[in-house]
């Protein structure tokens, strides 16, 4: 069975984090406590702003500061409870921690794991059981996470990834509805 037949159709909201000194510098932060830095703090704020009326019952997120400050943020303009889901963290890469994305990145993606890194399989496979959670709680549900995880639903979904857009808009939230079988209907939200 393919992770695409498990994934859960439901509607939802996903939320980048807002960015950080270390998302600022073109570093990945991995498995790093990096905090938002201002113009994250001001990105949290304009999504809590554009989802106030979204209709959001619940607001799972990365227990990781970035995602965590952000979804705080957005709950203060919202009203919704926050759930902290351990399997919406982004990648370990191990040594990598904090390092630019370069050779070795574009090797993990081609199935090469660093030591002490989580491969891109388990880490997709682990995103997608980490979603699934996250949508079955009351909705529609916003999560609040990093681009890995938002590539790993994108190739479950067989949609194209999108993780550079991502990058450039931090905290744009994006509206996910299914369509028919095996489509989807996704709209970002600008302000």
């Amino acid at each position: 069975m393919t992770i695409a037949a498990n994934l859960h159709r439901t509607r939802f909201f996903f939320l980048h984090h807002g960015e950080t000194e270390w998302d600022r510098d073109g570093k990945l932060a991995g498995r790093i406590n990096a905090p938002l830095n201002g113009r994250g703090l001001a990105q949290a704020r304009r999504a809590g702003e554009m989802l106030r009326s979204a209709g959001i019952r619940t607001i799972c997120s990365s227990p990781q500061d970035r995602a965590m400050m952000t979804a705080e943020i957005v709950a203060a303009h919202i009203h919704a409870p926050i759930v902290a889901i351990d399997g919406l963290k982004d990648c370990c890469f191990g040594d990598h921690d904090g390092a630019a994305a370069g050779d070795w990145f574009t090797a993990w993606r081609l199935g090469v794991t660093p030591d002490g890194a989580e491969s891109l399989q388990r880490f997709r496979q682990r995103g997608i059981a980490a979603m699934n959670a996250a949508l079955a709680h009351h909705g529609p549900v916003l999560v609040v996470a990093h681009p890995g995880i938002y590539a790993a639903f994108l190739e479950a979904a067989g949609m194209a990834e999108t993780g550079d857009w991502l990058t450039e808009h931090a905290a744009a939230p994006i509206f996910h509805q299914p369509r028919h079988a095996t489509r989807w209907h996704t709209e970002t939200l600008a302000a």
